[in-house]
């Protein structure tokens, strides 16, 4: 492994062995915890002085009855037995010592002497550091001795050699861990999260190659084994100490350790001491996350149901005194408390959910459901109502739909049709969600039919407000407006504020679309925003914030977009609001793909995908994006994408998402001069476009439709960037696209005009990497007769559309062969810092945070074969 954060301890070592060239010997005294890098460090110091001096290596072993003086007699090994030749006796110290200090004298040249772990050392080799050290001035040695500090404790019999060296004569360097930045740094390389690495290694160079170095999510064998052998040293006293604070996430108070092993003093002290454990902010935990882990891993079940059910006896009423609840469940699940768990689980979804971390909260009332032991439905009932809940916030839609399923069961069987109203209405959301508008639909109208002869209730509200929001969607503006108006009147009537947001947001977004209502539209969706976000409605805020970024960009309206969708989006992250944060992210996809930023479009469109439960309705979007910018550029796998895309829009039944799709699917049909859309699919669409008043999409639909298939339908508007009725218009029109911040849009308009504005025309697409778009506008200028047209994509960018440098290709080449830096940089006969740059570079290009994910995304361009 590439040493790291060490280039200040190797400039002192080389400072040193400057010195002992003048024939000033010195001592160098290496700490730290094991694996902290001490024999790494002094392994790459030797090799780079192994030209120009002589290298002796002893090493003291981690025996019962340790070898006496192991080092010594391993460097007179190596020396020939010239020690053993001048020594009468092994037991003669004196003599031995003198003998070692005059062969080291008649060294030709300077002379590295090291000895490993001295902690381990016997009492004859410690007499011997005192010897040699007392001495090394007058010798052109220099003397390297590695040790772990946090072994020698108080009584450690090294202190004692420490504290008796001559001032002057040595130097200790104790190694530090290595920084988060550090971690992050090989952490990203390997496709890892830096932060999950260093939170468990503590930053431990050992343990961050091995974790990095290991691909199973578990912990690698090499850790196990080399924690367990410390821990089966200790005493029974220690390990039992060890054992409790193992199954202690958080560690254990101070305070509280007198209840858990009243003679737990010399134990502790001497953890303390040895920094396998660490006392902060009054707890007391390893000092890496892996000694806990590895620990509770190696108890048996048994033993770790006892200490668990000894915890909870010891500390529950503290634990629930201290509002530490979840404290209480980690240990009930791991005793097997069953009842506890039921008790307190849904105690803490419910402070989960206040506080927005909705996955935990799922996870906690699913928690309680999976532990409870009994049948009575009215005990799982308000469970499943909220675990379904939570699992709609965070995108686990067939989860939630499952759960939703049993709570309408349970109220059919209750005869209770208020509630059963309700179970109907969350389950159109659901069933929305899901793609399927016909179940959304039918689930809506079931709702309003049960609830008819209720009185005004908020379930009844928010019936009214989820059928107007179905209405909203599908462009039904009038339907829209009738159920979200009185949705709002019964919520105004209720004074309930939050299906006031709820239908203040359905109202607004369909007003916005038209400019005769667009400032009464934004002015509902900004009180919506507000009112939720006074009250903390979670869901309401991040539907506020979708749906105005959402038809913000369908309107074209790029420049007010970016701020407002980053504060959506930022919200939705905090609060684990997976399902509005993945919508958005399609819309700021979309955003990119429109304003010509491609790469970044197909980024988010890509990590949408990758997600194989993903839901539908934002699949739909991402297919669409991603199959587009691949049609443009001459990418894999466009038509597939684009029909799966076509087919999940018409199970949705939505225009929004139809639309788009046929746009693609009719770009490919002119780019390719194939037929892949049925006329059945043309005349449904058209069915729809002629309830709806979307002037923007409907209109786009009409150009494309009248440029591929010449066909033409009657619109109620058109939108100016798709007016090509006159040459004034179509100028307009490119003009207007440009204004917009839309290249690639205007490039097709500008098609549409005189020689010069298709030369333009070509020229953005040539800037925007359009090829196959390009290949098709230059073959029909030839065939028009158009000379001097600018010249497309030369053919090796075509190999190359990241615009690598000839070394960076070279480099791409060998990280394909997992080669670190030095191994390339042998290949290459750079320097292995030279080779870190491109390698930055490379990442940069393209656009990517790992060398894993560098040479996936080469093959994917076709960079590299």
């Amino acid at each position: 492994m590439e040493l790291i954060e060490r280039a200040e301890f190797t400039a002192s070592l080389q400072a040193q062995f400057e010195k002992t060239r003048e024939g000033q010997g010195h001592c160098v005294f290496i700490g730290g915890e094991a694996g902290i890098g001490k024999t790494s460090l002094v392994n790459a110091f030797c090799q780079s002085r192994k030209n120009d001096c002589t290298i002796y290596l002893g090493t003291c072993d981690a025996l019962f009855t340790p070898r006496p003086l192991a080092p010594l007699y391993d460097i007179a090994w190596q020396m020939g037995g010239a020690i053993e030749k001048k020594s009468r006796s092994i037991e003669d110290r004196s003599d031995l010592f003198l003998s070692f200090l005059q062969a080291l004298s008649h060294q030709p040249q300077p002379v590295i002497v090291v000895f490993e772990d001295i902690h381990w050392a016997d009492e004859a080799t410690l007499d011997f550091i005192k010897f040699f050290s007392r001495r090394i001035t007058q010798t052109a040695c220099l003397f390297l001795l590695t040790y772990r500090d946090n072994e020698i404790h108080t009584r450690h019999p090294l202190r004692n050699v420490l504290g008796e060296l001559v001032p002057g004569s040595f130097t200790r360097l104790l190694l530090p861990t290595l920084s988060i930045q550090a971690v992050e740094k090989l952490a990203n390389a390997k496709g890892y999260k830096g932060e999950d690495v260093y939170s468990i290694s503590g930053g431990n160079p050992f343990y961050v190659q091995e974790i990095l170095a290991s691909y199973s999510p578990g912990i690698p064998e090499t850790i196990k084994d080399s924690i367990l052998l410390v821990y089966n040293r200790q005493d029974e006293s220690t390990k039992y100490i060890w054992a409790i604070l193992s199954i202690l996430p958080t560690g254990l108070e101070s305070s509280y350790l007198e209840q858990v092993e009243p003679q737990h003093e010399t134990a502790i002290e001497n953890s303390l001491s040895s920094r396998i454990l660490v006392l902060q902010e009054g707890r007391l935990l390893f000092k890496h996350e892996l000694y806990r882990r590895t620990i509770e891993q190696s108890l048996s079940p048994l033993k770790r149901i006892s200490l668990n059910k000894r915890i909870l006896d010891l500390f529950r009423v503290r634990f629930d005194e201290h509002k530490q609840i979840e404290r209480i469940i980690h240990h009930a699940k791991n005793a097997n408390e069953y009842d506890l768990v039921v008790q307190y689980a849904p105690i803490a979804a419910r402070q989960a959910a206040s506080v927005g971390a909705h996955i935990e909260a799922s996870k906690l009332y699913l928690s309680a459901i999976d532990y409870y032991q009994g049948n009575d439905k009215d005990v799982l009932l308000p469970w499943y109502e909220a675990y379904a809940y939570e699992c709609y916030l965070t995108n686990q839609i067939n989860e939630a739909i499952i759960y939703q399923g049993k709570v309408l069961t349970i109220w059919r069987h209750k005869a209770n049709r208020l509630q059963e109203g309700n179970s109907l209405r969350f389950l159109s959301r659901l069933w929305w969600f899901d793609g399927n508008r016909e179940q959304a639909e039918k689930f809506a109208l079931e709702a309003i039919d049960v609830l008819e002869n209720q009185p005004a209730s908020s379930v009844k509200a928010m019936a009214f407000s989820n059928l107007s929001q179905l209405k909203m969607l599908s462009d039904q503006t009038v339907d829209c407006l009738y159920w979200g108006e009185k949705a709002i009147a019964m919520a105004r009537e209720l004074q309930d504020e939050e299906i006031l947001s709820h239908a203040l947001n359905n109202v607004g977004t369909v007003q916005v679309r038209y400019p005769e209502t667009r400032e009464t539209g934004a002015e509902s969706l900004r009180k919506s925003l507000a009112i939720a976000l006074k009250n903390g409605y979670h869901e309401h805020a991040a539907r506020a914030y979708t749906n105005l970024n959402s038809n913000l960009v369908s309107m074209k309206d790029f420049a007010t977009v970016p701020e407002t969708l980053e504060e959506g989006i930022s919200y939705c992250e905090e609060r684990d609001l997976d399902s509005w944060l993945k919508y958005m992210l399609s819309v700021k996809a979309r955003l990119n793909l429109e304003t010509g930023n491609w790469k970044e479009a197909a980024r988010i469109a890509g990590s949408l995908l990758e997600n194989e439960q993903q839901t539908p309705i934002i699949k739909i979007g991402a297919l669409t994006i991603l199959a587009t910018i691949r049609m443009r550029t001459g990418g894999p796998d466009a038509l597939a994408m684009l029909l799966e895309a076509k087919a999940k829009a018409f199970v949705a039944q939505e225009l929004q998402r139809i639309i788009p799709v046929l746009v693609a699917l009719l770009e490919y049909e002119w780019l390719t001069d194939q037929v892949v859309i049925e006329p059945e699919a043309i005349r449904r669409t058209i069915e729809l476009i002629e309830q709806t008043d979307h002037i923007v999409q409907n209109s786009e639909f009409a150009f494309w439709l009248l440029k591929v298939r010449k066909q033409a339908i009657p619109l109620k508007a058109i939108f100016a960037g798709y007016d090509l009725s006159t040459e004034v218009t179509c100028h307009q029109a490119a003009s207007l696209w440009a204004q917009l911040g839309s290249p690639y849009e205007q490039a097709l308009l500008l098609v549409e005009g005189d020689e010069e504005d298709k030369r333009k025309a070509i020229a953005i697409l040539h800037e925007l990497g359009a090829e196959t778009v390009y290949e098709k506008l230059k073959q029909q200028m030839r065939a028009d007769g158009i000379k001097h047209i600018p010249r497309g994509i030369r053919q090796t960018t075509r190999s190359n559309p990241a615009q690598l440098t000839t070394r960076e290709l070279d480099i791409l080449q060998l990280l394909k062969q997992s080669l670190q830096n030095k191994e390339i940089a042998t290949r290459l006969f750079i320097s292995a810092k030279t080779v870190d740059h491109h390698i930055s570079s490379v990442l940069s290009k393209l656009e990517v945070n790992s060398r894993m994910k560098a040479v996936e995304e080469a093959l994917r361009l076709g960079i590299i074969k």
